[in-house]
């Protein structure tokens, strides 16, 4: 089963508490557009729809997971999921139809730039015009060896210059940029020291490490005259 131990995991206090905030950030984000109809792919258990549906309450959610497990636990909560890798995309889902596409944790697992050309183009086509697209990834430069080492299944190296040209070239302008670690986005040097403090520190707690390895945030807006 895929990602059957990623749902079975135990998650610690620390993690749960990260995460929430992180989440609570890049969904205010989301909010500040005004979306009705929001496309997520990559569910995983659903904590970004929970805090969606606090900040959009008239939002329309469908979701696309991969992970069987994930998605009976996704479908016994009553959260509106399709059970499917991509690419392709499902036929059912409307083209031109949505307002944001939110993607999390999702880029570096797929093989390689022409599969993920080709989820980007299918992303673009789903999009009504100026439609927008938030990205949210670790950055395979600062991760390191940690990047494929944490999980077996992170097989695309993203960087923030690589993600620009494939944007780009798909048709999409990126409107913001932006990196975490952690749930924090400011106090960069700081939270930069603090990590390579954590890689000795937390040389044996691979957790530990992640937790602060610097993670990219873009958002990217349609172009009215590119067609996915």
């Amino acid at each position: 089963m895929f990602y059957y131990s990623f749902a079975k995991r135990k998650r610690n206090k620390l993690w749960t508490i990260l995460v929430a905030r992180l989440f609570k950030k890049l969904s205010k984000i989301v909010a500040g557009f005004s979306p009705v109809k929001v496309l997520e792919i990559g569910v995983g258990i659903g904590l970004f729809y929970e805090q969606l549906k606090k900040d959009i309450p008239q939002m329309e959610y469908t979701g696309i997971e991969a992970s069987d497990v994930l998605y009976e636990e996704l479908k016994a909560k009553g959260i509106n999921a399709i059970k499917c890798f991509i690419p392709p995309f499902p036929q059912n889902l409307e083209r031109n139809s949505f307002d944001m596409v939110v993607m999390s944790n999702v880029l570096e697992h797929f093989r390689d730039y022409r599969e993920v050309l080709e989820v980007l183009n299918g992303i673009n086509g789903l999009l009504k015009p100026n439609g927008k697209l938030l990205l949210f990834q670790p950055c395979a430069l600062d991760w390191g060896k940690d990047f494929y080492d944490c999980d077996y299944s992170h097989s695309y190296f993203v960087t923030q210059n690589r993600l620009d040209n494939l944007l780009l070239d798909t048709g999409f302008q990126v409107i913001k940029r932006d990196s975490y670690r952690a749930c924090f986005n400011n106090f960069k040097w700081f939270f930069y020291i603090f990590s390579k403090v954590m890689n000795v520190v937390a040389f044996f707690n691979l957790g530990m490490r992640q937790a602060f390895k610097k993670n990219l945030l873009t958002i990217a807006e349609t172009s009215p005259t590119h067609q996915g």
